[in-house]
């Protein structure tokens, strides 16, 4: 790790070496005069997994405090189903409403945005309108599927937004669903409907109701991880 990671040094009179990550999730080193490149190396080393986290810590946070401005503009992409989807912004004089729609092109599939006014904010707000919406008929169908099955029923789907958790299910069988599962792959939302519906059966977390989510996903534990890995960027799109 330490021959590929990029960080800058600054030597002090200090006695210790340490790591700051910086506001734009670069790596500092703070080493007193005289340390040779060989020692930070071996801290580097050792360091490396705390280094990891602290600067996933750092990018994640930078993420959440993300301006319209940085990721609603025309060219900007957006992650529909884990994949990068153009975002076609397009000023109509006049226009009393804003449309948006998805199309194919010959490079990847276009997300258009067309309306009057369109700062940031505006394309964000029709996005996400089109988002919840989009997300109601796309879930419902992958929902279905895999409650066919399963083997269990449902009473009512619900999609929301919510700021920490993905889904939900009651003990009457209403299903909650957050709408930006549409911008996790297929194979990260799939986890999170199953985990939901094997509720049905399993109204806990016990090892019964995970040998039902390992029925139906062998390999859940590997979404779990990856799912944990990315949500907090996918939660504060």
């Amino acid at each position: 790790m330490a021959e590929q990671l990029q960080y800058t040094v600054k030597y002090a009179n200090r006695t210790t070496i340490g790591i700051h990550i910086t506001e734009e999730a670069k790596v500092e080193i703070r080493a007193p005069y005289g340390t040779d490149e060989a020692t930070i190396r071996r801290v580097l080393n050792e360091k490396r997994e705390w280094i990891r986290k602290a600067v996933e810590k750092v990018v994640d946070r930078n993420h959440e405090k993300a301006l319209p401005s940085d990721r609603y503009f025309d060219g900007a992409l957006f992650p529909l189903h884990g994949g990068a989807v153009e975002l076609h912004v397009k000023e109509v004089e006049g226009s009393g409403i804003t449309t948006v729609a998805l199309h194919p092109d010959y490079r990847q599939n276009i997300l258009s945005i067309r309306g009057s006014n369109m700062t940031p904010e505006r394309v964000q707000a029709a996005v996400n309108n089109w988002g919840r919406k989009y997300a109601k008929a796309y879930l419902a169908a992958r929902v279905d599927k895999f409650a066919q099955r399963i083997g269990v029923t449902y009473n009512h789907l619900t999609i929301r937004e919510t700021k920490t958790r993905w889904g939900s299910c009651s003990s009457d069988g209403n299903l909650n669903l957050h709408w930006k599962l549409i911008l996790l792959t297929e194979r990260l939302s799939d986890y999170v409907i199953v985990h939901e519906l094997c509720h049905r059966i399993e109204l806990n977390h016990s090892k019964e109701f995970w040998a039902q989510v390992e029925k139906v996903l062998p390999d859940y534990k590997e979404r779990r991880k990856s799912l944990k890995d990315i949500e907090q960027r996918i939660l504060s799109w």
